[in-house]
């Protein structure tokens, strides 16, 4: 993927149902930053790495109850991004479209 910025309307499966939220990638060069919306909270994700269409990053979801500290794992493509947010609470899948590209 070139470099810019990537907008993803995303579905996670929670274990009270699936939750929508908004994934912006800032990318440059193979290096990632950004910002994960959910739980109607928006986050900085850290640690961003995209190697291929290989691409993991980590950060901190906020939720009514508490914070859940992450690590994401998974594929990007201009058409769609398939991750695993690992958590202490278990895994999470993370599947999503391309909504808005620029750069």
């Amino acid at each position: 993927m070139k470099d810019g910025t990537y907008q993803y309307e995303l579905e996670m499966e929670a274990p009270l149902g699936r939750r929508r939220g908004n994934l912006e990638l800032i990318i440059e060069k193979n290096w990632i930053n950004g910002y994960l919306t959910m739980f109607t909270r928006t986050v900085p994700i850290r640690s961003g790495v995209l190697i291929g269409n290989k691409i993991s990053f980590e950060g901190e979801m906020i939720t009514l109850m508490n914070r859940l500290p992450y690590k994401a794992k998974g594929t990007i493509s201009l058409s769609g991004v398939k991750l695993t947010l690992t958590t202490e609470k278990g895994d999470y899948p993370v599947k999503g479209t391309l909504a808005e590209m620029r750069g």
